[in-house]
């Protein structure tokens, strides 16, 4: 890690310690209410946000939280296209994940829980790409109506007002699911 530079990393809240330090739950709520998927390359603007309840409604309640949570490092490093993450990327990425669940008090998930949410996450990469997604990648993804489904409904209840501004619904919605999911687990 000490390829990445140190010091003040500013979140929505205030500031972090970079890297090395972790956003609090109101700094992914918001960030990730905002950060569009596909670099905004998406057929219709889609949050990440929105993405995390898509994959938490596809996996059993035990790993919900980290459905939740999956995407948290990019309310740092912003959504970057599969393509454009180099190794060091994804190591930063990982450092971030790690980081967080220890400032939230939160076992790591096991190689088994992040392989179940990493097919959620495909499932709803697959729903995504029919209805708010590069239409491109549909030729490399089948079609997962579920998932589909599941966009669909999101879209309409929270516009895009609702995932910006910081009080919107979403990014509440977002912390009201951490406290939820954190509370199945005990």
């Amino acid at each position: 890690m000490e390829q990445f530079r140190r010091g003040k990393l500013y979140t929505y809240s205030g500031c972090i310690a970079f890297p090395g330090g972790a956003p609090t739950l109101l700094d992914m709520a918001v960030s990730l209410s905002r950060e569009c998927r596909y670099a905004g390359n998406g057929m219709r603007w889609w949050p990440v946000t929105l993405h995390t309840f898509v994959v938490c409604d596809l996996l059993p309640n035990r790993l919900k939280l980290d459905g939740l949570l999956h995407d948290s490092p990019e309310c740092v490093t912003g959504d970057a296209p599969k393509p454009t993450k180099t190794d060091q990327f994804e190591e930063l990425e990982e450092t971030l994940l790690v980081a967080i669940y220890e400032s939230m008090n939160l076992p790591f998930p096991t190689p088994a829980a992040r392989e179940m949410v990493h097919r959620a996450d495909k499932q709803a990469l697959r729903g995504e790409v029919y209805t708010v997604g590069t239409r491109a990648l549909q030729a490399e993804h089948a079609r997962c109506v579920k998932a589909e489904n599941l966009v669909m409904k999101y879209l309409a209840e929270y516009p895009p007002m609702e995932c910006i501004t910081p009080d919107g619904r979403a990014p509440m919605e977002f912390m009201r699911r951490f406290r939820l999911y954190s509370d199945m687990r005990k």
